[in-house]
């Protein structure tokens, strides 16, 4: 089993978890459906990657809600602009963030229940 450190290594640099050699994504926003080196199915079931949008929104908010008293408060922007900055970064930061995000998550879950996603790659083999 893969310990917290490698998992997070190969999630931020969109590796596979199980053999951090196969890429997880074919175009920008295309994941592959299995991994090209050791053939892990990524998607285990319909549904999977919500976790991913819960996850990407999450962070995006701690971002949001530690920057907006730190730059109005702390260091005396005006709220208008910050505001305004802020909202442009709700926008792009999560589409920036999306693979990292994906990536993440599927980590998160190898590292929670590694036996799941062998499981699913060989019923996926049936």
């Amino acid at each position: 089993m893969s310990n917290f450190p490698t998992l997070f290594r190969r999630a931020i640099s969109l590796r596979c978890p199980r053999c951090g050699k196969g890429k997880l994504y074919e175009t920008w926003f295309r994941m592959f459906k299995k991994c090209p080196e050791c053939g892990l199915v990524y998607e285990r079931e319909t549904g999977f990657y919500l976790g991913a949008i819960y996850f990407n929104y999450g962070l995006t908010a701690l971002i949001i809600s530690i920057a907006y008293p730190l730059l109005v408060f702390k260091w005396r922007y005006d709220s208008q602009q910050v505001l305004w900055g802020l909202l442009a970064f709700a926008v792009v930061f999560p589409l920036l963030y999306y693979r990292r995000a994906r990536s993440m998550w599927l980590g998160f879950d190898f590292l929670v229940d590694p036996r799941k996603l062998q499981e699913t790659e060989a019923q996926t083999k049936n």
